[in-house]
């Protein structure tokens, strides 16, 4: 995402290097003005990068910690009745405070997701909005349980119009939960994923066939987004395939 930005700016340098003419004494100079911009370009985007990469951590682990200390237990929201669920997500998940660090989040993704929302045909909204939605429903498995994670789920996410179909609870054929939800975009042609919170084994070094919670964002949605908290130290993400969290 930060990387494509940086590698943009390096091709234009590139571009730019090789197309400008040095037989004069003038050329040479347009040429000197346009790599100090560009190197003035490159810093600040890097430095900007870093700031933002910086502010999502800590976003991270400041809604981490808000779930976490939320004052019942997974057990005791199993326990609750329907009504009472639906209680609680709108006392916790959707106050001033929750949703002000929820949205600072969806601003960020979609700043470093730019490139990706602007060349897919999903909705502007789509991916910034499940990158953060994901991440929270990571959280909200880790501190309060799946069925805590999958009524906020389905308090965030809504119909997309008649082209997307959701299904919630997946399991396989041994009754095993595989997903809390999957969101399907409908084409022309054949129908794509374009959002799931999975569970099931993940892409890291060494290989292991422990099962964790994930989800998957479209237009990359091979992707596995996992939580760094929830995975052993001894294991890393297989670039390319897991990004943790």
């Amino acid at each position: 995402m930060f990387k494509k930005t940086l590698l943009t700016l390096i091709t234009l340098a590139l571009v730019i290097s090789i197309w400008t003419p040095f037989s004069s004494e003038a050329s040479a100079e347009t040429y000197s003005i346009h790599s100090q911009e560009l190197e003035a370009l490159v810093t600040l985007t890097i430095l900007q990068n870093e700031q933002a990469t910086k502010e999502l951590d800590e976003l991270e682990m400041k809604m981490g910690e808000y779930i976490e200390n939320l004052p019942f237990t997974e057990k005791e929201f199993e326990n609750m009745s329907e009504t009472e669920q639906n209680k609680v997500i709108d006392q916790y998940f959707n106050n001033e405070e929750f949703l002000a660090l929820e949205n600072r989040m969806k601003q960020l993704d979609s700043k470093s997701n730019q490139s990706e929302i602007t060349t897919q045909a999903l909705p502007v909204f789509f991916i910034p909005i499940a990158m953060t939605v994901g991440r929270v429903a990571l959280m909200a498995i880790r501190s309060k349980g799946a069925r805590t994670a999958l009524k906020y789920l389905k308090n965030r996410i809504k119909g997309f119009g008649k082209n997307y179909k959701i299904r919630w609870d997946v399991r396989n054929d041994k009754g095993q939960l595989r997903s809390l939800v999957v969101v399907l975009h409908k084409g022309k042609k054949k129908t794509t994923r374009v959002f799931a919170v999975d569970n099931g084994k993940i892409p890291l070094i060494p290989k292991t066939s422990t099962w964790y919670w994930h989800f998957h964002v479209a237009p990359k949605d091979k992707i596995h987004h996992a939580l760094r908290v929830s995975v052993p130290k001894k294991y890393k993400a297989s670039p390319g395939e897991t990004i943790l969290h």
